[in-house]
């Protein structure tokens, strides 16, 4: 039993060790093959950008000049760049002129409009596009860029590289490579028999866009059937009953993915040698294995009996850790709870005096009418008492609402998030502020969809938001001439957007990067303690969002919180 589990332990370890080490030459190997194939493709790269801007090339295009003359340039520039063809197409995918003019499979006067390397550059962009010569029937990478004129793409030119060359390479070396592009179909392979092969089999839209573009005329384009044990990037795949290794690299400025693979007979070479040996001397070890076995248990299980107090220890000490961690981060939220609770209550005593005028108002609106009531009681005028008595209860309606929103301001946070309509959490404080923007003569202007804008949240924590931003912005416009707010709401498919917006001097970059620590803050001593924003911040974290501060353009400071939208929720 013993050797046995020795026996799949060493095959096995050298198994694993084997395929890790084959997996870092495989790496190795495909850095070394990807930078040898984008070498031979970048040496050409810049063709089609040079002859673009050719003045006879343009003027080929352009009609004002001879085809000739451009064909003959194209030529030159094939001869000594070693390009298998250049040409350039008018702004219909018309050839007007190419390197091999004076061949029997000239390109000039042919139509290549339905290739997409035309259709990306005469776009702007720089096409890249391997398929089979609908001309020449040779297989080749097409680089194409736009050819301008007066400000206006008026052509384009291509390039065309056989890679014929790089692909006997890969043969010769006798490794296991291709390339795939992006519709899994190998254009370039050291197996000859696996070229124009694909990795999965291709859906009816690929098969008619690749038979509309003409990419592989002639090819079946049949399947490995290997793309589902390739999606991993690296393991082991079976190719027609053989097994291997494979490892995959995608191709910078191209859509094509390199494989490398190993056969697993190299890892079955290995294993069997190490079976070989291990079994050679399974006898020896056995015989060590029964005479140390007894002191072996012996010393076994004491190493066990300390490790298994060792462990019992730290699982002791683990807990009382965890405990107190439990501890610390209940005391932390409840220290958070505290901090935002004495935040309302210091923003509701800073308050007071505006909601104190607020209420005595209707107070001594209702003395009036009290006064006058007892005076009709008196003379016996009762017709009119109805009416002093409405007016009466409107007024202690308006007390009632004031000092209700109060008390709901005040109550403590349940701590349980549910669907809160931002909106109505941003009338809460209007209507708790309204005093005091009446005192202070500020004006608010207010933007927001008509639809309600619900994010999982604590409506009490919400509102506590609201508060600190517009209070802020009040405490900022102190010394301004003109006090205005401006609240946007605003949303995204994701997010749900309030901007608070003020007319103060706005703020240095040095408060802007200090602004949500704790205890900082730019009032005089004794007007607060600079936890108001570091509270927010952390209110808006909770609830998964972000908040930020900058001036705006004209005049101002600008608060922005982002919330995260639930969708489909009413509040």
């Amino acid at each position: 039993m013993i050797s046995t589990l020795v026996v799949w332990l060493v095959v096995s370890s050298t198994g694993n060790l084997t395929i890790n080490e084959l997996h870092r030459t495989a790496q190795a190997r495909l850095a070394l093959y990807d930078s040898s194939l984008r070498a031979a493709v970048d040496q050409y790269r810049y063709l089609p950008y040079v002859v673009a801007r050719h003045h006879e090339v343009i003027a080929a295009i352009t009609g004002t000049g001879n085809p000739r003359t451009a064909d003959m340039y194209l030529e030159r520039v094939k001869q000594r760049s070693g390009a298998a063809a250049l040409y350039v197409m008018d702004k219909t995918g018309m050839t007007v002129a190419a390197s091999n003019w004076n061949t029997p499979d000239s390109f000039v006067g042919e139509d290549y409009g339905f290739r997409p390397y035309f259709s990306q550059s005469i776009t702007g962009g720089e096409g890249f596009f391997f398929g089979i010569g609908v001309t020449t029937g040779r297989a080749g990478l097409f680089i194409s860029n736009p050819i301008r004129g007066d400000d206006e793409i008026i052509g384009v030119s291509v390039v065309k590289l056989e890679l014929d060359e790089v692909e006997r390479n890969w043969q010769e070396g006798g490794e296991t490579v291709f390339v795939a592009d992006e519709d899994g179909v190998i254009t370039m392979t050291s197996r000859s028999d696996w070229k124009y092969r694909t990795l999965s089999e291709l859906s009816p839209e690929v098969r008619g866009r690749i038979t509309r573009h003409q990419q592989y005329p002639g090819k079946e384009l049949a399947s490995l059937d290997i793309g589902q044990q390739l999606v991993k990037g690296t393991g082991i795949v079976t190719i027609n009953s053989e097994r291997f290794l494979f490892d995959d690299k995608h191709m910078q400025g191209s859509k094509w993915r390199l494989y490398y693979l190993t056969s697993m007979d190299y890892v079955s070479n290995r294993q069997a040698a190490a079976l070989f040996i291990t079994a050679s001397g399974a006898g020896l070890i056995i015989l060590i294995i029964l005479f140390l076995r007894e002191r072996e248990l012996k010393l076994a299980s004491q190493r066990e009996a300390r490790e298994f107090a060792r462990i019992q220890a730290l699982n002791i000490r683990l807990e009382e850790e965890i405990a107190v961690r439990r501890k610390t981060e209940e005391e932390l939220r409840g220290t958070q709870n505290e901090l935002v609770q004495a935040g309302k209550l210091a923003a509701l005593g800073q308050m007071s005096a505006a909601i104190a005028h607020e209420i005595n108002q209707p107070i001594t609106a209702i003395r009036t009418f009290c006064a006058s009531a007892k005076l009709m009681l008196e003379r016996g005028k009762t017709e009119k008492l109805d009416q002093n008595i409405n007016q009466i209860s409107a007024l202690t309606e308006r007390m009632g609402a004031i000092t209700g929103q109060l008390k709901t301001f005040s109550r403590k946070s349940t701590g349980v998030l549910e669907p809160v309509d931002l909106k109505i959490a941003l009338d809460n404080t209007l209507q708790l502020l309204s005093p005091q923007l009446q005192q202070e003569e500020c004006t608010l202007e207010r933007n927001e969809p008509d639809t309600p804008l619900v994010i999982q949240a604590d409506l009490v924590r919400i509102e506590q938001i609201c508060v600190n931003i517009i209070r802020n912005a009040l405490d900022a416009m102190a010394d301004s001439s003109v006090k205005r707010i401006r609240i946007d709401l605003t949303r995204t498919k994701t997010d749900v957007i309030m901007q608070i917006t003020d007319t103060g001097p706005g703020m240095n970059e040095e408060t802007l990067s200090l602004l949500f620590d704790p205890f900082f803050t730019t009032k005089d001593p004794g007007q607060g303690v600079g936890l108001g924003l570091s509270v927010t911040y952390g209110i808006v974290r909770d609830f998964g969002g972000s908040i930020k501060a900058y001036n705006t353009e004209t005049a101002g400071a600008c608060f922005e919180v982002r919330l995260p939208l639930l969708k489909g929720k009413t509040p």
